[in-house]
C-alpha cells in the first residue's frame, strides 16, 4: 500500500438506524428489485474503495444487522437512535480506526447511488485541500458527504436529529463540490409516494 493510500484511509459510515416516521414502516427494509433498499445500497457501498464500512443500526436492529452481516460489513448498534441521527453518527465514528483520515457519511436509503460515485468522491476528497466534499447533480447537492479528520470533533459534537450536512452551513468556504452524473445522490425516500417513484426508477435502470 502506498503512502498516499495510508494517509487517505477511509471509513464509510452507513447510517441505517432511523425510524422513518413519515413512511409508516422502516424504509431500509422495504423490498426493491432482488433485495431491499438497504441491501442494494450496501452492495454498492461494499464494492467501493473504502477501507472500512461501518453500518450503524437502531430501529429493528436485528433485521438491519442481518442484512449488513450478509455482506460482512461491520455493525454497530445505536441504543439511542430515538434521540436522532447525531447519535448514530457518533456511534459510527467511534468505531472507525484511529488511522482514518477521511470519513464518508452515507445513507442506507440511497440504492440508486452508483459505486463509481462513491469512488469518485473519495478520490476527489483525498486529492483536495478542502475539508468537506459533496456530490452535485445538475446544481443540486446530494449525499454522501466526505469529511477530513479535522472535522471529527465537529461531527462528534452534533446534537439531535441532524447529521453531517449541518456542518455545510458553518464551513461553506471549505467545501469541494464534485459534479457527478448520478441522480442517485439526490434520492430521498420519506413518503410512500417517494418509494413508488424509487421502484420505477430502479426498474428503469435495471432494464437491458
Amino acid at each position: 500500500m502506498s503512502i498516499q493510500n495510508i494517509s487517505n484511509k477511509t471509513a464509510l459510515i452507513l447510517l441505517a438506524g432511523g425510524m422513518a416516521r413519515r413512511m409508516g414502516s422502516l424504509k431500509q427494509l422495504l423490498p426493491l428489485g432482488y433485495s431491499t433498499i438497504m441491501g442494494i445500497t450496501l452492495d454498492n457501498v461494499m464494492a467501493s474503495n473504502a477501507e472500512e464500512v461501518i453500518v450503524v443500526v437502531g430501529a429493528m436492529a436485528e433485521k438491519t444487522s442481518e442484512i449488513a452481516k450478509m455482506v460482512k460489513a461491520e455493525v454497530v448498534n445505536n441504543p439511542d437512535y430515538m434521540r436522532g441521527m447525531s447519535t448514530s453518527l457518533r456511534q459510527g465514528l467511534g468505531r472507525a480506526g484511529h488511522d482514518c483520515q477521511l470519513f464518508m457519511i452515507a445513507l442506507a436509503d440511497q440504492p440508486l447511488t452508483e459505486t463509481k460515485t462513491y469512488n469518485l468522491l473519495l478520490r476527489e476528497a483525498g486529492a483536495s485541500s478542502k475539508g468537506i466534499t459533496i456530490p452535485v447533480y445538475h446544481g443540486q447537492q446530494g449525499n454522501p458527504i466526505v469529511f477530513k479528520r479535522r472535522y471529527l470533533w465537529d461531527l462528534l459534537s452534533l446534537k439531535g436529529d441532524v447529521g453531517g450536512r449541518e456542518l455545510l452551513l458553518h464551513f461553506p468556504e471549505d467545501i469541494l463540490k464534485v459534479e457527478v452524473n448520478d441522480p442517485g445522490v439526490l434520492t430521498n425516500i420519506n413518503t410512500p409516494a417517494d418509494y413508488e417513484l424509487l421502484k420505477l426508477q430502479y426498474a428503469k435502470r435495471s432494464m437491458p
